[in-house]
């Protein structure tokens, strides 16, 4: 009888630390469930693109980049040419509680649904995501394969990040607010050096010219020229 009496009284206990940690996750997830089912993915492009701007040297950003494989459209939110190499952000202005590996297919966004409910929505691994990206640009470029790129999750200011930090050198998450002197640690890091020249290239063979039924997506986007006197935007296509 005691022993019964003692099981229940553990299963009382882990069920309320349980409910607790479930709870705190719906406190700092400002956003409910309904707010993601019904307003769509957001994302902070124009936020992180503002920050790459003033990187230092010489660089050309390219927002919302398109390809069409014959595996399926890969996409990027921005990516920086650099000297130091090719950045690509996938960026995400979420709530909730933000949790995966980068080694997982799908990464799991927690949401208040109640008081005392909350819901789980799966999403695409953003490294996955990118890493699609990157062998696309990579068939692009097939004559530089010596190009080093990197991968950044950016995550906006209103979700609490289980990963956040997580790196092996070229691969990141962060938050947006730490994208700056994230980005100023890497460039100081590397040890590559691409030339004006060569940045001008990537940039023109990656904006291409002609929609085709497989290869680039030469849909018109903004050209956030690092090189411009003004810093105004331009309309490249």
């Amino acid at each position: 009888m005691i022993s019964w009496l003692v099981l229940i009284l553990m299963a009382v206990y882990f069920y309320h630390g349980y409910l607790s940690r479930r709870l705190d996750r719906r406190k700092l997830s400002h956003s409910s469930y309904y707010d993601v089912a019904y307003g769509g993915e957001k994302k902070c492009v124009d936020q992180a693109a503002a920050i790459l701007k003033d990187v230092g040297g010489y660089g050309k950003l390219m927002l919302d980049w398109h390809y069409l494989s014959e595996n399926g459209p890969a996409s990027a939110d921005v990516i920086l040419l650099h000297e130091t190499g090719v950045y690509v952000l996938e960026t995400k202005d979420y709530g909730g509680w933000i949790s995966g590996n980068p080694e997982d297919e799908y990464w799991v966004q927690t949401l208040e649904t109640g008081k005392y409910t909350s819901c789980q929505n799966y999403f695409y691994n953003p490294f996955l995501k990118l890493s699609g990206c990157i062998e696309c640009m990579k068939k692009e470029l097939p004559d530089m394969k010596w190009l080093p790129y990197y991968s950044l999750a950016v995550f906006g200011g209103g979700c609490e990040l289980e990963n956040a930090g997580l790196s092996d050198g070229e691969r990141k998450i962060i938050y947006l607010k730490q994208l700056s002197y994230t980005m100023y640690g890497m460039i100081r890091s590397s040890r590559k050096f691409l030339s004006r020249q060569v940045i001008d290239e990537i940039y023109d063979r990656l904006q291409g010219r002609e929609t085709t039924e497989t290869g680039l997506d030469k849909s018109p986007r903004l050209d956030y020229s690092k090189n411009r006197p003004d810093g105004r935007k331009a309309v490249s296509g």
